[in-house]
C-alpha cells in the first residue's frame, strides 16, 4: 500500500488560485493600460494643454487627479497579494508537514515502500506564493514607477508651460 504524497489541497490550492488570477490579471490590465498612455501621449498632452489654456490649473489639477485615479487602478489588490500570497504558501505547507508527520506514525518512521523524496511537494505552495509574490511586486513597483514619472512629467509641463501668442 502507497502512502499518499501530500501536497497543495484545498482551501489553501483554492486561495492561491484565485490570488494568482487576480494577479495576472491586473498585472496584464496595467501592462495594456500603459501600452494605451505610451501610444496616445500625444494627443493627452494636447488635452493637457487645452485644460490649462482653457481653463486654467484648478480643471488641470482635477484632470492629473483624474488620471492618477486611473493609474493607481489594481495597487491596493497587488499591495495585498504581495503579502498575502507567501502567508498563504507557508499555511500550505504547515498543513502538509502535519499530513506528513501524521504519516509517519508515532515512532516517526516512514511506511514501508514509501519514498521520502516524495514529501518534499509540501514545500510547493511556500514556492507558489513567492513566486505570487515577486510577480505582483513586480508588477506593483512598474505601475508605481510610472504612475510617478507621468505625473512629474504632467506637473513639470504644467508649470512651464505658457499660452500660444
Amino acid at each position: 500500500m502507497k502512502t499518499p504524497v501530500p501536497g497543495i489541497h484545498g482551501p489553501i490550492a483554492l486561495l492561491l488560485l484565485l490570488l494568482s488570477i487576480a494577479v495576472v490579471t491586473v498585472v496584464i490590465d496595467r501592462g495594456r493600460y500603459w501600452w494605451g498612455w505610451w501610444r496616445g501621449r500625444g494627443s493627452r498632452r494636447q488635452q493637457w494643454e487645452r485644460v490649462l489654456a482653457d481653463q486654467g490649473g484648478s480643471a488641470a489639477g482635477r484632470l492629473l487627479e483624474d488620471w492618477e485615479l486611473e493609474m493607481r487602478f489594481g495597487e491596493p489588490l497587488l499591495q495585498a497579494a504581495v503579502v498575502l500570497a507567501p502567508l498563504l504558501g507557508l499555511v500550505g505547507t504547515v498543513l502538509g508537514l502535519m499530513q506528513v508527520l501524521a504519516s509517519l506514525g508515532p515512532q516517526l518512521l516512514l511506511p514501508a515502500g514509501a519514498n521520502l523524496a516524495g514529501f518534499g511537494q509540501v514545500l510547493l505552495s511556500t514556492a507558489l506564493g513567492l513566486i505570487l509574490s515577486l510577480i505582483a511586486s513586480t508588477g506593483l513597483f512598474a505601475n508605481q514607477w510610472l504612475r510617478h514619472s507621468q505625473c512629474l512629467r504632467l506637473q513639470q509641463l504644467g508649470r512651464t508651460w505658457a499660452p500660444p501668442a
